[in-house]
């Protein structure tokens, strides 16, 4: 394999002078005062021993196992109702994605695609695997398995910043179900290469309608259990921000791989629902419920049954002695042999005999 690529020529957590098509972040929400770090360890370690368990299971039953990667967990109380295709970058401490080459990325450029093949080539750029320009996506990947074939072969897509609007359209709504949306970078930067290396090593959260956001924050296959923790609690308090209402609005926070169930690191509490009434625990319909019981309130009593027919014939045998014979049904068949006999001398042509006096 060859050797990882160096992405920055300096400081990769610098901050960018000119304006970017990326949602601005905003400063990071701090940790309340319930969030406890020895539990989000406990969490990290307990997924990645998971993760170790079932990588072992898959590589005996699997031919080429899929990759895996840790995803940070936010579930909301309520929906957001601000919806973007530019997502927010979060820098990490350590990338969620291993580097280049072991990292297959793919760069989406207006057309012609040749004319950036050359810029990257100028520059010096050898971390970006594929160049596909719009003229491409609207020919060459506008069938279904052309587009699932190019999904499949690549971890991560770059999209230049002035053709975000387009995709959707041109992509397909398989690579927004498959978290890899392409993530806007700016192709006019004087330090290009900076520029996409910043846009590989970050991870993003997408801003939603729903309650639940999902952000990658590292891969077990080339992170170990401190750098995972490290990323975690870097990523929490930028996500959170993000979020409207912030830590009010956020009901649960756990970590899961691409594969497991969310190991939870941090809930809120619901006093509104299970606080009770006036200190006491339980559910206020629960406790509403008994206080009624303590006042006398008495349930509603049963309805009398209705009176049918037969109960009132009972009555009257009972009361007169007398014992109703049940009237007989009339058959529906009645007056079937006559006709059947008349319909058997038509026939024959024979007459009906009479009877012997």
């Amino acid at each position: 394999m060859p050797p990882p690529i160096k992405l920055f020529a300096g400081n990769p957590n610098k901050a960018s002078t000119s304006t970017s098509k990326l949602n601005t972040p905003k400063t990071p929400a701090a940790f309340p005062s319930s969030f406890s770090q020895t539990q989000a360890k406990k969490a990290v370690d307990a997924l990645l021993a998971h993760h170790v368990k079932e990588s072992a299971k898959k590589e005996e039953e699997e031919l080429l196992p899929r990759e895996e990667h840790v995803w940070l967990v936010v579930n909301t109380k309520h929906g957001s109702t601000r919806k973007s295709l530019k997502p927010v970058k979060i820098q990490l401490p350590h990338p969620p994605l291993p580097p280049p080459p072991t990292t297959s990325v793919c760069l989406l450029v207006k057309s012609p695609q040749r004319e950036y093949k050359d810029l990257l080539a100028t520059a010096n750029i050898k971390f970006i695997s594929r160049v596909v320009g719009v003229e491409k996506l609207k020919g060459k990947f506008k069938p279904f398995e052309a587009r699932r074939q190019l999904l499949r072969d690549h971890e991560m897509f770059l999209c230049d910043e002035r053709i975000v609007p387009l995709m959707p359209g041109l992509l397909g709504k398989m690579f927004f179900e498959a978290k890899k949306q392409p993530i806007p970078v700016n192709l006019n930067r004087k330090d290009l290469k900076a520029e996409l290396g910043r846009a590989i090593s970050s991870t993003y959260f997408h801003p939603t309608t729903g309650t639940s956001s999902s952000i990658r924050i590292s891969t077990p296959s080339s992170s170990n259990p401190s750098e995972t923790l490290q990323n975690l609690l870097a990523s929490i308090p930028s996500v959170v921000a993000q979020i409207q209402g912030e830590w009010e609005n956020v009901l649960s926070i756990g970590i899961k791989t691409s594969t497991s169930v969310m190991l939870p690191i941090w809930s809120s509490k619901l006093p509104g629902r299970f606080g009770g009434v006036n200190g006491t625990g339980g559910d206020v319909e629960m406790v509403e419920e008994e206080k009624k019981t303590k006042q006398g309130e008495a349930a509603p009593a049963p309805e009398p049954a209705p009176v049918t027919k037969k109960s009132s014939s009972l009555k009257k045998v009972a009361a007169g002695g007398e014992k109703e014979t049940p009237s007989k049904k009339k058959s529906s068949t009645i007056g079937s042999g006559l006709v059947a006999k008349r319909a058997k001398q038509n026939v024959t042509g024979g007459k009906p005999k009479s009877k012997s006096k």
